[in-house]
């Protein structure tokens, strides 16, 4: 299903490029965000409520084809090797960017790319992805998420009900697959949003049915936050940071696994 915005948006504009930033990221520290996706149109494989670059629709009026390997790895290059002389100090270089990253085909060149480059430029700096998920069980995602220094990965939900509301895919995804993908990654860091309103995902059913997948998936760390910037659905509501805690202090409690709230 796809949702209708009944209201008007104020979400943020696209990126303009294949390289932004940096920015300063409440999870990340100072990042700049790598964007292999097009820039005239957002290109993702799900409509989550809580999308800060509005809804997905993947419609292309301008007939814009995803940038190619070699544009990518040019302004890459460029602006490394400007940001190293004379720019601050840069922490994550982040595949990001209009959508899900993991839709370009040559994701596992762009990252063997990319790491070279940071070796050439930004040696300090990590290489990692901000994913929904939702590609993780197709094997060249894998290979390419595996080649990375951290994979950040989305699981907002325990059910595959919840994940039709929240993040409502664009596709069929097979909720038991994403889950055997996430737990078959190496030190994943799985990001969950928490939102209440017109939709919520913090009743004490869905947070404990949250709570016994992401012990099943045992990731190294779980970020809990909620949202931060204007919505694509204006009737969502910050959770309390109270609840977050609450959220994330449980998670602890019983699994151990290590829990920042933001």
């Amino acid at each position: 299903m796809i949702m209708t915005q009944l209201q008007v948006s104020q979400c943020i504009p696209l990126q303009t490029g294949v390289v932004y930033g940096p920015i300063r990221s409440r999870r990340l520290g100072n990042s700049l965000g790598i964007n292999p996706l097009p820039t005239s149109y957002k290109l993702c494989s799900s409509n989550c409520v809580y999308c800060q670059y509005d809804w997905t629709t993947n419609d292309n009026p301008l007939g814009e084809r995803l940038p190619s390997l070699d544009a990518i790895v040019q302004e890459a290059a460029e602006v490394f090797a400007r940001i190293a002389s004379d720019g601050p100090r840069i922490d994550w270089i982040t595949l990001a960017g209009n959508g899900e990253p993991t839709l370009h085909p040559a994701l596992e060149a762009i990252v063997a790319a990319l790491k070279r480059l940071r070796d050439q430029h930004l040696p300090t700096a990590k290489v990692g992805i901000l994913s929904d998920s939702t590609t993780v069980q197709r094997a060249s995602v894998c290979r390419a998420l595996r080649a990375l220094d951290a994979r950040f990965m989305k699981l907002d939900v325990g059910t595959p009900e919840d994940f039709a509301r929240i993040n409502q895919p664009m596709g069929r995804v097979d909720w038991d697959r994403m889950i055997k993908g996430l737990r078959a990654l190496p030190e994943t860091t799985l990001q969950s949003m928490f939102v209440t309103g017109s939709l919520d995902n913090t009743q004490p059913s869905q947070v404990d049915a949250w709570i016994a997948v992401v012990g099943h998936v045992r990731p190294i760390a779980v970020h809990v936050y909620t949202i931060d910037r204007p919505p694509a659905d204006r009737g969502l509501q910050k959770v309390s940071a109270q609840r977050l805690r609450e959220i994330g202090d449980l998670l602890h409690q019983r699994t151990q696994i290590p829990t920042e709230v933001f």
